[in-house]
């Protein structure tokens, strides 16, 4: 089993060996595209999304490390002119989506109680190990202070107080949830736990920055035992099928929507429409049938 390291954290190598949060969320979003990216197969669109939120970061990790990324992705932070007496190539200034990081980093750093959590003693992007549900997984901490066992993982969102509907509680989720930060605090802690030879939870703390002018600011404290024993639960169910697929015992689903499938799709036949009907479930084809036969059948008789 590979070595993990900051240079291999993210390769195909060691999502390979372990299982992690992103990883797991990939499974239920699509199975056969997180198949195809783990060998090698499939290398999705880069996300600016993501390049700004690693930009984010990073700045509140140290300036070296912030350095170091801006001079890797030079060309998707500044924008840039030819000097005309040397040649060289110069920023004039930074393309929006960095410029509004850059307004939510001033909002981070100007606010006491982010500040201090900032400036706190602790380690940053710590990497840990462990088991569970008879996988290894890794995880990786924006920030961890050993001393008194705290997690802090920094996050931003478009709207802080934006809710989502999710049809199987049905009920409206903070993003908090809609998003799987709850999820990820679970397995985070179980993880911690594991390395810290405890059986209490570590205190996870979510710091999150919105996207919006002004930016909105906010310091969660994640913990609850009843919660997590709740994500763990379904983490467990779904890791069943998950173990499966990736060991190759079973063939990987598409989603029929993303990009990998949407790359890859090939057709076979002619379908209904509405297999697009929001709520369609394949596996109960004939009763749309059904359904539509009756719609018809009445409509005949309509003088």
């Amino acid at each position: 089993m590979i070595t993990l390291t900051s240079e291999n954290y993210y390769s195909n190598a060691a999502d390979l060996d372990y299982m992690s949060c992103s990883q797991y969320q990939s499974f239920l979003t699509c199975e056969a595209a997180t198949m195809a990216k783990l060998h090698g197969l499939f290398t999705p669109s880069a996300s600016e999304a993501l390049t700004v939120g690693n930009y984010f970061h990073t700045a509140l990790e140290s300036d070296a490390a912030h350095a170091a990324f801006c001079d890797s992705h030079f060309g998707d932070i500044y924008k840039t002119k030819e000097d005309k007496k040397t040649g060289e190539i110069i920023a004039v200034g930074k393309y929006a989506p960095y410029a509004k990081a850059d307004d939510m980093l001033k909002t981070a750093k100007s606010d006491p109680l982010i500040k201090e959590i900032i400036d706190a003693p602790g380690q940053n992007e710590v990497i840990m190990t462990g088991k569970l549900f008879d996988m290894p997984w890794k995880i990786r901490l924006d920030k961890y202070m050993p001393d008194i066992r705290t997690i802090i993982d920094w996050k931003t969102a478009a709207d802080l107080n934006r809710t989502e509907y999710n049809p199987a509680t049905a009920a409206k989720e903070s993003f908090l949830e809609s998003l799987g930060y709850l999820m990820r605090a679970a397995v985070y802690s179980e993880i911690e736990k594991q390395n810290a030879r405890s059986s209490d939870d570590p205190t996870f703390i979510i710091v999150a920055i919105s996207k919006q002018d002004p930016p909105d600011k906010g310091v969660y404290l994640l913990n609850h035992r009843q919660r997590y024993d709740y994500e763990l639960e379904l983490v467990k169910q779904n890791m069943e099928r998950i173990r499966r697929v990736k060991s190759g015992q079973v063939k990987p689903r598409r989603c029929g929507r993303c990009e990998y499938c949407r790359a890859t799709k090939r057709l076979t036949k002619i379908v209904p429409y509405y297999i697009l009907t929001p709520g369609f479930n394949g596996e109960k084809e004939e009763e749309y049938d059904d359904v539509f036969a009756s719609y018809l059948e009445n409509a005949q008789k309509t003088p």
